[in-house]
C-alpha cells in the first residue's frame, strides 16, 4: 500500500511542479508576444492550471494515506522539523492556489487587467513554494 501511494504522491508532484515550471514558461512568452496573442496564451495557461490543481489533489490524499497508514506519531517524529516545515509550507501552497483560483476567475470573467497581473506574480511564488516542499520532504525522509 505505502509503495502505491507513493507512486501516486510522485505523480501529484510531476503534476503540480510540473504545471507551476509550464506556466511559467507561458507567462514569458506572453510578455514576449504582442497584446492580442496575450489572450490565447492566457487561456492555454488557465487550462494547463487544471492540472496543478489536480497534482495537488493528489499529493494532499496520498500523503495524508501515507500518514495514516503508518501512524501519524511515526511520521511526524521520524520527520522532525523538516517534515514540520513541509507542511507548512503545503498550507501556503494551498492557499496561494486558492488565491490563484480567484485571480484567473475574475481575468477571464471580466478581463480584470489588474487580476492577469497579479497572476502573473502568484505563479513564480507557488513554484518557489512548491520546490520548497520538495526540498523540505527530501531533508525530513532521506
Amino acid at each position: 500500500m505505502q509503495d502505491f501511494l507513493l507512486i501516486i504522491h510522485f505523480v501529484g508532484l510531476a503534476l503540480g511542479v510540473g504545471t507551476s515550471f509550464a506556466t511559467l514558461r507561458l507567462a514569458l512568452a506572453a510578455k514576449a508576444s504582442p497584446p492580442a496573442e496575450r489572450a490565447q496564451i492566457f487561456k492555454y495557461a488557465m487550462a494547463l492550471a487544471k492540472n496543478g490543481s489536480l497534482g495537488l489533489a493528489l499529493l494532499i490524499a496520498s500523503g495524508l494515506g501515507m500518514v495514516f497508514t503508518r501512524g501519524a506519531a511515526t511520521v511526524f517524529s521520524s520527520g522532525g522539523v523538516a517534515f514540520h516545515v513541509k507542511l507548512t509550507l503545503v498550507l501556503v501552497l494551498v492557499g496561494l492556489l486558492g488565491f490563484a483560483q480567484v485571480l484567473g476567475k475574475r481575468a477571464r470573467e471580466k478581463q480584470d487587467a489588474q487580476a492577469m497581473a497579479t497572476l502573473a506574480k502568484v505563479g513564480p511564488a507557488m513554484l518557489v513554494t512548491g520546490l520548497g516542499i520538495v526540498v523540505a520532504a527530501v531533508l525530513a525522509f532521506h
